[in-house]
């Protein structure tokens, strides 16, 4: 990713009242102290004891020893190929020396995971590899496609054994990286990079308190709106005035002038209008199609023997594709022909007109994306352009209908705000009236939880549509929108050797996996690269032409679910999300043998089992919420599970029939349909600084079938909080606006350590003498923000680096510094995770291209105005 810093809009100045008595200590801070504070660590935190800001000291040379870490951390470390220098656009010289193995001593218990994940630096990217000895002496290490490495311990043994693991830089360059292992539910809230979601630049979908048409000019007024239109009640889709052309500019701009939306009188809430992409990569039956040999994916999920069960190729079935559209012949005026027959009108919300024609690009590579996806869909049997009626491919659902609808342009991305409303379409909400399909398919994706979104699903889900996802391609565990929504299924990739493509995203929000293809892999020894083959079209003389192409993604893994839910809704018109959804948490739609559900949820979509499960009728299951349960003595020692119920059959009422003893379980209640199970931590039964994990099963009648369910538990007492590391810490003071360059200049700067489990800063009112120093404040308004340069870059809060942000991180306030009026006791959180963009956070706004905070030197404006010295 890139990373260029934009300046969040201002909030109130926060004038905080200074007390000038309760310093952390207890003793009344002095007049020169204008501000004092501190930092907190994250539970788990540690750093790696030979970081560049520790090579940097005079003498020092890479750590000999190997560093012992507890059950669960999350390392900050740094790595080096080799030594050299970089220089900055602003002129500073930054030493990196070579450091090109860490070591660690990892308490590992069998089926634990360790996971490595590099972020680079400014010297470079190198291949980093994670190593450990196995249980029989053998080394095992991570692949360098994997994002990020992970291993397991496969030890028998069920006490935990002491493992050496290394962390090893293969090429030249130096890197930062964290290494974690903590426990599932708490490894799938770690996100180390700030929230990036593009956005159109002078756009915000607003909320209003009051529904009045046109909007009253006293609202535009207040919004600094150049214009507003509706969308919906209370809903606009507001215009900022003067915006320059599309810039980092003018995306600051918009971000500024979005938080002033926020406290606008008479709106409730204003967001950025995001934008979407596509997630590909360049890169009598089907069968007696001629392309048929290429197409491995559909053999992988047993496509042939689905197609004996379904005959009908899924016939009355409309699938809507919400896509770049697809491939029009202009010399012809009809479709793509392997898809004309099936295609039905549509609907384009980019030209907003009712041709959804994918106009591809004269200018690099178009791969006509839609075209491709609903090929896969439904590419009829034959073709309509009647020279050759075997020639070409056909797709799962043969016989189903295309509905087309463009809601990606140019380049492969679209808006949020299209998207809702193409959804809003295709269910008939808006305008009011029946749905025009049965299934939806969105390869595409990348965007932040966003209430608009997910009501409008809401509504085609009560309606009785089906929604499939793409996961995305950026080998994250990150949540990825519309496809992390519950009401969607969440499909990532895979390789025809049915192994998580090395694109793909993962975690435990995919529901299933789906062939995607990897061009780096020939998972089938057949020679060829593993691409999706489907429809397309090729510029030829200056014209685009008909074609078939081979492309990897997540895009091309979502319509082969597409397909197979349009096979299975032509045979079961009532199958809906809920009996959809019992059917994937029963194992009845994929083959799960020997799959990790982190990476393909409940397994390989098998289509011939899914059609055989659909006839046979629709399971009735409890499903679990939490699915993982993550108590200890600094989170929560209790909670409770809702057992919901997925399907339409009865549940007997469950009873709990295994587990662990440091658990106390109270019986299962009843709650309408559901059951709630409360479980608490038996703190007498554990001992401090060890992982525990068990399961607790659940024995119940659903249907007229006797089931088992498991629920992952994991527990920790932590003694561990004076040992907490995040590395040295820089405390800045920065301006509230950046400079030309993208970053806040530092005017004040203090360093600290951790002592205890924290650090504590204070900072030195301005005395008027030269020289100035660097912990010198000067009235005003500022944010106080404070992290780790891990790999002595003169830059923190980088990916891979710790990270404070006064009062939240991610959403920084500023402060009010003011003459005779100290800040004391100040209190904030350091740690290497970031904030998402989610519906629980609406106050989190995207950092596109941030690039972390400059510490202050020589070269700085802020030394060079104060007279500070360099730093030693």
């Amino acid at each position: 990713m890139k990373f260029s810093t934009f300046a969040f809009a201002l909030l109130p100045a926060v004038v905080l009242s200074g007390c000038g008595s309760d310093s952390e200590n207890g003793n009344a801070a002095p007049d020169t102290e204008p501000l004092s504070g501190v930092i907190r660590i994250e539970a788990n935190s540690r750093i790696d004891q030979d970081t560049m800001e520790q090579l940097a000291r005079a003498g020092s040379q890479p750590a000999t020893g190997v560093q012992v870490m507890p059950a669960n951390f999350v390392l900050a470390g740094y790595v080096s190929g080799d030594s050299g220098f970089f220089t900055t656009i602003q002129g500073d010289t930054f030493d990196y020396r070579t450091d090109r193995r860490d070591d660690y001593i990892v308490p590992m218990a069998p089926g634990e995971s360790i996971a490595l994940q590099s972020f680079g630096s400014r010297a470079g990217n190198p291949e980093l590899r994670l190593s450990f000895p196995d249980s029989t002496g053998a080394v095992r290490s991570t692949d360098r496609d994997q994002a990020p490495a992970t291993l397991s311990w496969n030890g028998s043994n069920t006490e935990p054994a002491n493992v050496r693991v290394s962390v090893t830089a293969s090429g030249p360059g130096a890197a930062r990286y964290i290494l974690s292992k903590v426990a599932g539910e708490q490894a799938e809230q770690k996100d180390f990079y700030w929230p990036e979601h593009r956005f159109i630049p002078g756009q915000a979908v607003v909320s209003t308190a009051a529904d009045e048409e046109p909007v009253p000019q006293g609202i535009l007024m207040n919004a600094s709106a150049a214009q507003a239109e509706r969308l919906g009640p209370n809903r606009w889709l507001m215009t900022m005035p003067q915006l320059r052309a599309a810039s980092a500019a003018s995306a600051d701009a918009t971000l500024r002038w979005i938080e002033s939306l926020r406290s606008a009188p008479g709106i409730v809430s204003a967001a950025p209008n995001y934008q979407m992409t596509a997630f590909q990569s360049m890169a009598s039956a089907p069968t007696a199609e001629e392309l048929y040999p290429l197409q491995w994916h559909y053999d992988l999920i047993n496509g042939p023997v689905a197609w004996q069960l379904a005959p009908d190729g899924g016939e009355g079935v409309t699938v809507a594709v919400l896509d770049s559209g697809l491939f029009r012949d202009s010399g012809a005026s009809v479709w793509h022909p392997d898809l004309d027959a099936n295609v039905l009108p549509g609907r384009d919300f980019v030209d907003n007109d009712s041709l959804p024609q994918d106009p591809g690009s004269q200018i690099g590579t178009s791969v006509f994306h839609g075209t491709h996806v609903a090929g896969i869909i439904a590419a009829n049997l034959g073709n309509s352009s009647g020279s050759d009626p075997d020639y070409g491919m056909a797709g799962v659902a043969f016989n189903a209908g295309i509905l087309p609808v463009r809601v990606l342009g140019e380049g492969g991305t679209g808006s949020s705000l299209d998207l809702i409303n193409a959804i809003r379409w295709v269910t008939g909400e808006n305008p009011a009236g029946p749905p025009r399909a049965d299934i939806v398919n969105m390869s595409l994706g990348g965007l932040p939880e966003i209430p608009d979104l997910e009501a409008a699903i809401q509504f085609g889900v009560d309606r009785g549509l089906l929604f499939v996802g793409a996961a995305g391609n950026s080998s994250t565990s990150v949540r990825s929108f519309p496809a992390a929504s519950p009401n969607v299924l969440a499909v990532s990739a895979v390789d025809a050797a049915g192994n998580l493509a090395s694109y793909s995203n993962f975690g435990s929000w995919i529901d299933l996996a789906a062939p995607g293809g990897d061009a780096s892999r020939d998972g089938d020894n057949d020679g060829r690269a593993d691409v999706v083959w489907s429809t397309s079209a090729v510029l030829n003389g200056g014209v685009f032409q008909p074609d078939h192409i081979g492309l990897q993604g997540t895009s091309m893994a979502a319509p082969h679910v597409a397909g197979v839910l349009a096979l299975m809704k032509a045979r079961n018109g009532l199958l809906d999300t809920s009996g959809l959804r019992a059917l994937l948490v029963a194992g009845e739609l994929t083959d799960s043998q020997g799959l990790n559900g982190n990476t393909h949820g409940y397994g390989i979509l098998d289509a011939s089992k899914a059609l055989q499960a659909g006839e046979s009728g629709i399971a009735t299951v409890l499903s679990p919420s939490p699915s993982f349960v993550a108590l200890s003595n600094e989170s929560a020692t209790r909670k409770t599970i809702r057992l919901t119920r997925i399907g339409p059959g009865q549940i007997t009422l469950p009873v709990v029939t295994r587990s662990p003893g440091w658990l106390t379980i109270a019986e299962p209640q009843a709650q309408g349909s559901d059951f709630l199970l409360s479980i608490s931590l038996n703190l007498s039964a554990i001992e401090p600084d060890v992982a525990y994990r068990s399961d607790v099963v659940v024995s119940y009648q659903g249907g007229n079938q006797q089931r088992t369910l498991s629920i992952p538990v994991s527990a920790q007492v932590f003694s561990d909080e004076q040992a907490r590391d995040a590395g040295e810490h820089f405390v800045l003071l920065v301006e509230t606006q950046p400079n030309s360059d993208g970053f806040y200049n530092a005017v004040s700067q203090v360093s600290a350590t951790a002592d205890k489990g924290q650090y504590v800063f204070r900072f030195r009112a301005e005395d008027g003498e030269e020289p100035w120093a660097l912990d010198e404040v000067v009235p005003g308004d500022y944010f106080l923000v404070a992290g780790s340069d891990t790999d002595g870059d003169g830059l923190i809060c980088q990916p891979g680096e710790a990270c404070a942000e006064y009062p939240v991180t991610g959403l920084r306030e500023v402060i009010s510094i003011r003459e005779g009026d100290p800040l004391n006791s100040l209190r904030l959180t350091t740690s290497y995770s970031r904030s998402s963009i989610t519906a629980e956070t609406p106050d989190v706004l995207p950092r596109p291209g941030f690039k972390g905070y400059r510490l202050m030197n020589s070269g700085s404006e802020g030394a060079q105005r104060t007279g500070a010295k360099a730093i030693q």
